[in-house]
């Protein structure tokens, strides 16, 4: 097992990493500043080493605009750009899947107090192979659009697998 130590660290000695590929968009930004607000840190930020911010680069962004000077850390030796990368990767993965019904009989109770807008929820969406995103938008990609499959005059029906609810 690899060795963690847990900690709080002054937010000035941590920085993003700077090849991080992921983005946040302003109205999830928005959301996640106000669940730090009402929950505070609910989650360690993964640094390495050398303060190389390996997981949470968003949720430190967040920290900087809301004047958050201390910072718990979660700290794991890297002995390359490949582990780093690894973690990177690792900490945005989605293991688990949600029940849809378990999920409401959770959420019902408690629906009138929750700001259900405020939570985004991956139900029943595929996993996308990493292997595919490089085929797709790597060196040699063969990502086209069709212009038909994005004309928005297009008339189109959809029908949910699920529940057979149709839509155009």
């Amino acid at each position: 097992m690899k060795e963690s130590v847990k900690d709080i660290r002054a937010i000035s000695t941590i920085k993003p990493y700077g090849k991080n590929p992921r983005s946040i968009t302003t109205e999830d930004f928005k959301l996640l500043k106000k669940h730090i607000k009402k929950l505070d840190q609910f989650k360690p930020v993964i640094i390495n080493q050398d303060g190389i911010i390996l997981g949470g680069n968003m949720r430190y962004l967040a920290y900087l605009e809301l004047g958050i000077k201390d910072v718990w850390v979660s700290e794991v030796k890297t002995k390359s750009e490949q582990e780093i990368i690894e973690y990177n990767l690792i900490d945005n993965q989605r293991y688990g899947s949600y029940n849809d019904q378990l999920l409401a009989e959770l959420i019902l109770p408690y629906q009138s107090d929750l700001d259900l807008q405020d939570y985004k929820v991956d139900l029943e969406m595929p996993k996308i192979d990493l292997g595919n995103v490089l085929d797709f938008f790597g060196p040699g990609g063969e990502m086209k659009i069709d212009e038909k499959e994005v004309d928005e005059n297009l008339e189109t029906e959809h029908t949910c697998p699920k529940c057979g609810y149709q839509w155009s």
